[in-house]
């Protein structure tokens, strides 16, 4: 009984450092954010470039928006590029107003398109914007990207949210995206640390960009984004969030796809955190404050499943207390209070966002999708170097 005892009590505390990191930058959240751009009568120079692999049912839709975006014609281009699509989707995209580059890696990463577009233009350009095959810009985007850099700024991520919301499924991934946007993004920026990248709805200074890309340790990486986002943080280079500026992502529609997506993740956030904590854990501490914080998030399990660990402990410590009338109290009143806790964290981050419907419809996935992500911790390696590709479908918007 007292290995059990030690052991609740150190789970105890693991949920409790979660929470609290969690609750401080939720609260921070519900503040305005610093206005720390204003708008810009000069245009830069941005090259927006869409990364497509086998993605033929969304990219021609994501193509035709981006082209048609409100920004000056003549100071954006579009590209995109194409790896293992269909013969009639190369077809239409060639003739579109973009720069079409048609590839076909052996082995595909998003950072290998990435670096293949790049070596392929022409370096006049100021910013690079990275969307998703399935992104699509809201109204004003580029030109609010424009006026962050204006103002100094050489990283920033936009507001990425739901474009779907067509299954249970669907609708608790985007929950997810809106509870991550606001903490791991206008939370930081609210205490004037760096918004975490989400790898698409991102830009970033042109000249960095090419040559970061120049690196084996992102060229080559599945997880280019944490990667990125890690040597940006090396040099100094902190992210601004612009809450205002919507790209819309579609969202995963089956419990399947969803962890395929999340054992990429998770093994990407592994593969951080060992290197942080156990391969140079002197270096990372030695670091600036948000290395140091970008460092502490790989330790933080992910929300849906630490909400999920949280209320099943909950559960199984009253039933030992109460069936067993073993001698664990107070362990089961701390884990009612952490239960509490992160339902209040969930709350105060959507309030506003999301519907009452569609935040109680979103509780008929939870269980699948808690063990979609179980499967999914559990499939996560650290050294994982293959891609794995989350499938998408149009969604039409209109």
């Amino acid at each position: 009984m007292i290995v059990l005892y030690f052991v609740l009590m150190i789970l105890c505390l693991y949920f409790f450092i979660n929470l609290v990191y969690l609750l401080v930058f939720a609260i921070a959240g519900l503040f305005r954010l610093p206005n720390y751009h204003t708008k810009s009568e000069k245009k830069n120079r941005i090259v927006v470039i869409i990364p497509a692999y086998k993605d033929d049912s969304v990219i021609i839709d994501t193509a035709l928006n981006a082209i048609n975006h409100d920004y000056p014609k003549d100071a954006f281009q579009v590209v995109v590029v194409g790896d293992q699509l269909k013969l009639e989707t190369i077809k239409l995209l060639s003739e579109l107003p973009i720069s079409f580059l048609n590839v076909s890696f052996a082995v595909s990463t998003k950072a290998k398109a990435l670096k293949y577009a790049v070596s392929k233009l022409e370096n006049d350009y100021d910013i690079a914007v990275i969307l998703d095959s399935d992104n699509v810009m809201g109204a004003g985007c580029l030109d609010l990207i424009n006026s962050a850099f204006e103002n100094g700024f050489k990283l920033v991520q936009l507001h990425r949210t739901a474009k779907n919301k067509n299954t249970p499924v669907a609708v608790l991934d985007g929950i997810s995206e809106e509870v991550n946007n606001h903490i791991f993004r206008k939370g930081h920026r609210v205490l004037g640390l760096s918004s975490a990248l989400i790898g698409s709805g991102m830009a970033v200074d042109y000249s960095i960009f090419v040559e970061l890309l120049k690196d084996p340790d992102i060229a080559n990486n599945p997880g280019e984004d944490r990667e990125l986002y890690l040597k940006l943080l090396e040099k100094g280079i902190i992210c601004e969030y612009i809450e205002d500026g919507h790209v819309y992502d579609e969202k995963v529609q089956s419990s399947y796809v969803l962890q395929r997506q999340r054992t990429r993740w998770l093994s990407a956030q592994l593969q951080y955190a060992r290197l942080f904590w156990i391969e140079k854990p002197l270096s990372t501490l030695k670091a600036n404050i948000n290395y140091i914080d970008y460092a502490f998030q790989t330790l933080l399990l992910p929300r849906i499943l630490l909400f999920g660990l949280v209320f099943i402990s909950c559960l199984l410590s009253i039933f030992i207390q109460v069936i067993f009338h073993a001698g664990i109290y107070p362990i089961p009143i701390i884990l009612i209070g952490l239960t509490c806790l992160c339902f209040f964290i969930v709350v105060i981050s959507v309030y506003r966002k999301i519907s009452l419907f569609d935040f109680l419809s979103s509780l008929l996935a939870l269980p699948k999708v808690f063990y979609a992500i179980s499967i999914a911790l559990v499939k996560s390696k650290s050294n994982k170097s293959e891609f794995i590709h989350t499938p998408k479908e149009f969604i039409d918007r209109s």
